[in-house]
């Protein structure tokens, strides 16, 4: 890695995405160049950012001839990428630092980054911290309480004053709870004078920290965070919480890339912006960040921000979402909207400019043929799956000339509901779908699951087209395993969107920026031949990669992946070297411990009774997964898949739902390992072939190291000696409770319990990089046994 000073004078340095820009190539070219020929050149980083000397690639790209594939019209044999670049540059086709048409340049300025410091600071926070101060309210409540204390200390010097103080100055013993209370009243009254609803206080005064102690140092944390590390904070959140698909946030590189999309598509930019789910406001604070980047690069500094609007059902993320936009300085109005739909009793008043959203979605098709009632512009969607009801409410919403972008799951673009498909049909008829852009997988915290983003346009702006973009190979993993999008890579889509964009036909003015993604354009015919799909895998997925450069960019990328585990393997492998060393200590093995019964740690339930949860009661559709046996799996409680009921059931049954730190046990049946239940899981409902243990608050037991007590073999040949001898085996609460353990202090089952969990990690990671390692094998094999090069001569 060189260092930035070494540019010689006169030459200037430049990004991968723009000698993609300069050679007519996609970035994943780029990157598969980097990683595979020894020549290409070294890159200086400054500020985080590689960039590369602009003569030291022309002298590279001169020396390599453009395939015979890969010419454009009016390039002969001869052509270098030198020659393509300079050609390029002359005409104004390259498009340096991501300029494109309509500002959208200004739409991807950099946001200011939060110090390593910080990243090490929210991580700590985050630890075993998170579970000693957020109790059983760790989804959300323990966030709203750091995001509650990093606001008040950005936005009220004298809250914040109090806040610190409260520990040490003061008559009379200092409690928990009511440092909590002073620290929501603060913040409800920052959220107040900048017109948003105060519901911090009740909130925090629900969390129980196990120790005052524990709360001071939370606060001390987070009054040494810098100004940048609000975001921090979510993501940090994101990653602990393993969130479900109705609480996930949207990254936030995703939101800029769909606010983009959205103000690219517009001939001005938007007055208001609206989402109708608006999870933490990440969104709507998309919205915000990119008119303040075009101000800031247009010099319009008169340009009035957007109003942004929002509602959510969720009481929860409504002083976070506002805490976010307040930070930011924007103007908003938040609403929480519980136990209806947006599009029942709609609140907004007058059409907006933009629609962002990241609905709720259903994975699976909708088995029922049967549709809702109400007014349907584009067709009826199924009974229980909403996933094509948040496109047709955003439609309804847009003024003239407005937009509308949407997360969708692939499985809306393609589904075999028949309802879905005529919907599907009358959006493509009536020329309301513009693009549709296919998304990485990883990207978000609470699933892998790839999704798409449906730009959707105003009826009078309809089309003839859609434009489908595949930006799937964008992004970088990261060591946690998730994929993340650079500005780079969100440049690289809305240029492409351009390239296809309004204007840019035989009669334009200027010329287009390049396509640098794998992109279709389908007319409304070849929709129709294939079922109106609108996920793009089905346009562009058998169609090679334009001006890739090289054709095993996919073994690249999977040799990288091998690449990346391997670290990560090794990082896992130095942090457990001395774990066992660290658990045979004295302190660890010399730990009084003593023996309790299961029933004097914690409160025994088992699955509701036939009669109450009956087979003709599980519904494909239903809301809340159902837990039976079968789902108990590696300590795991998987998805119940098609064993499901209405939330109305489950809430009638709620003595039976699972909450974060439950431990399952197989009731009736053949027993085997428990499964302890994860915090996304919360709320699901127990079968009645499961039995649950709950931990009792006060009992100084672990949930997590009770699991592994109860996970060892010793243990379940326990529970098979002890089941009932009849036909089928089954477990009652009183002998379960009857199970004897030894429990040591608090603080040795937390070091027991934080090292069986990096283990767990490392198992996980090692297991990751086999399958990484026999997936680039099966590339290899297949580029070295395959057809011959089309250029090859053939064999005689």
């Amino acid at each position: 890695m060189k260092n930035s000073a070494d540019v010689p004078e006169g030459d200037r340095l430049i990004t991968r995405m723009q000698i993609a820009s300069m050679a007519g190539v996609t970035r994943a070219a780029v990157t598969t160049w980097e990683r595979r020929v020894e020549d290409f050149p070294t890159p200086r980083r400054t500020a985080g950012q590689d960039y590369f000397s602009e003569s030291e690639i022309l002298s590279w790209l001169d020396r390599r001839r453009v395939p015979s594939h890969h010419r454009a019209r009016g390039e002969d044999g001869h052509i270098t990428y030198g020659d393509r670049a300079r050609r390029r540059a002359s005409s104004g086709t390259a498009t340096y630092g991501g300029s494109t048409g309509r500002d959208a340049a200004a739409t991807l300025g950099p946001r200011g980054k939060p110090s390593l410091r910080d990243v090490e600071t929210v991580r700590t926070l985050m630890g075993s911290l998170a579970e000693r101060v957020g109790g059983a309210d760790l989804p959300i409540g323990y966030v709203n309480l750091l995001a509650a204390l990093y606001f008040v200390r950005m936005t009220r010097p004298e809250g914040w004053r109090r806040v610190e103080a409260y520990p040490t100055h003061g008559d009379g013993p200092r409690s928990s709870g009511a440092l909590l209370a002073i620290i929501g009243s603060e913040a409800d009254v920052a959220l107040r004078d900048v017109g948003a609803l105060p519901e911090t206080r009740d909130a925090l005064t629900r969390l129980e920290p196990r120790r005052f102690e524990d709360l001071v140092e939370t606060v001390r944390l987070v009054g040494s965070l810098g100004p940048h590390a609000f975001q921090l904070i979510i993501e940090g959140y994101e990653e602990k919480a393993q969130l479900g698909s109705r609480e996930f946030f949207t990254p936030l590189p995703v939101a800029h890339l769909m606010a983009g999309l959205g103000r690219a598509a517009r001939d001005t930019a938007p007055g208001s912006v609206y989402d109708p789910y608006f999870r933490g406001g990440e969104l709507l604070g998309a919205a915000a960040d990119m008119a303040m980047w075009i101000r800031r690069g247009t010099g319009l500094t008169g340009v009035p921000l957007p109003r942004l609007l929002g509602q959510t059902p969720k009481r929860a993320t409504l002083p976070l979402a506002s805490m976010n936009l307040a930070l930011r300085g924007a103007r908003f109005t938040l609403r929480l909207k519980t136990g209806e739909q947006p599009w029942e009793r709609p609140w907004l008043k007058n059409p907006v400019d933009l629609v962002l959203t990241n609905p709720p979605f259903n994975m699976k098709d909708a088995l029922l043929e049967t549709t809702r009632t109400g007014h349907w512009p584009y067709g009826a969607p199924p009974v229980g799956n909403d996933n094509l009801a948040y496109p047709q409410y955003a439609l309804s919403l847009l003024a003239e000339g407005g937009r509308a972008a949407l997360v969708m799951p692939n499985k809306a673009g393609n589904s075999g509901n028949a309802a879905e498909r005529a919907i599907r049909r009358a959006l493509v008829d009536q020329g309301v779908v513009e693009c549709v852009v296919a998304l990485p997988d990883r990207l978000f915290s609470g699933t892998s699951v790839p999704v798409c983003v449906w730009l959707l346009r105003h009826p009078v702006d309809a089309g003839d087209h859609v434009l489908f973009l595949d930006a799937r190979d964008l992004g970088t993993l990261q060591r946690d395993g998730r994929r993340v999008l650079a500005h780079d890579d969100i440049s690289s889509v809305i240029d492409s969107y351009l390239a296809f964009g309004p204007g840019h036909g035989p009669g334009r003015t200027y010329d287009p920026p390049p396509v640098t993604v794998p992109s279709a354009r389908v007319d409304r015919e070849s929709l129709r031949r294939i079922g109106y799909s609108l996920n793009p895998i089905d346009h562009i997925g058998g169609s090679p990669v334009p001006d890739s450069g090289t054709p095993d960019i996919a073994e690249a990328e999977a040799w990288a992946e091998a690449s990346r585990l391997t670290e990560h393997c090794r990082h896992l492998d130095e942090r457990t070297a001395d774990l066992q060393a660290v658990l045979e200590t004295g302190r660890v093995r010399q730990a009084p411990r003593h023996a309790v019964l299961l029933a004097e740690l914690c409160d025994i339930q088992a699955g509701p009774s036939h009669a109450l949860l009956a087979p003709k009661d599980r519904i494909p559709d239903g809301e809340v997964p159902v837990v039976f046996p079968k789902h108990l799996r590696d300590g795991e409680v998987s998805d119940g898949g098609v064993e499901r009921v209405s939330s109305e059931l489950a809430e009638r049954l709620k003595r039976y739902r699972l909450e974060a730190g439950d431990i399952v046990c197989v009731r009736t049946g053949a027993m085997g390992p428990p499964a302890l239940v994860r915090t996304d899981q919360t709320g699901w409902l127990m079968s009645s072939n499961v039995i649950r243990l709950r931990c009792r608050v006060g009992t100084r037991a672990l949930p997590e190291y009770l699991f592994a007590v109860l996970s060892r073999p010793e243990a379940i040949s326990w529970l098979r000696d002890r089941a009932a001898a009849t036909a089928v085996p089954f477990i009652t609460k009183t002998v379960l409770g009857s199970q004897e353990v030894l429990l040591p202090p608090l603080d040795v089952q937390q070091e027991i319990v934080e090292s069986l969990v990096l283990l767990r990690e490392r198992s996980t990671a090692h297991r990751d990089l086999a399958a990484a390692i026999t997936r680039a094998r099966g590339l290899l094999i297949a580029q070295l046994t395959g057809s011959l090069d089309s250029d090859a001569a053939p064999v005689t």
